[in-house]
């Protein structure tokens, strides 16, 4: 009696099986687009301080329990500027993600210095803003 072995044939199915899994693996991986042609662009929340969430929900209080808009956010400026003392008089603006901030020095206070001391408050304090600090003696 003859016993014929099947391993030949046997080995050529498997092959074709994993031929034919790598195949399907390749045409699936080669259908994306990296080259951007599709039109399709990620959205990105500002550097607000606060993870993105005050430019995606505007109403939600900030930590000093008020909520983030111009008024109170000036407010808040106004205050802390105010304990840095040698201020004679403030104008604080806003534009966007910018707040503007030019001050006259009180007489015999150094002008760069207050400059530099209204920088560390306003940015410590307000990190979702660009901090623009001015000085004039007018």
């Amino acid at each position: 009696m003859k016993i014929l072995h099947r391993t030949g044939s046997r080995s050529r199915m498997m092959l074709a099986c994993v031929a034919l899994l790598l195949a399907a693996i390749m045409l699936l991986t080669a259908c994306g687009d990296n080259n951007g042609s599709n039109n399709v662009k990620t959205k990105s929340y500002g550097n607000d301080g606060y993870l993105g969430l005050s430019n995606s929900n505007p109403h939600l209080p900030n930590r000093n329990g008020s909520y983030l808009n111009y008024r109170e956010d000036g407010d808040f400026a106004e205050k802390k500027l105010k304990e840095i003392g040698g201020i004679a008089r403030m104008n604080i603006t806003f534009q966007g993600p910018n707040l503007y901030v030019t001050l006259r020095p009180e007489s015999g206070v150094n002008e760069a210095q207050l400059r530099l001391k209204a920088i560390s408050v306003l940015r410590s304090n307000m990190p979702r803003y660009i901090i623009h600090v001015n000085t004039s003696r007018q």
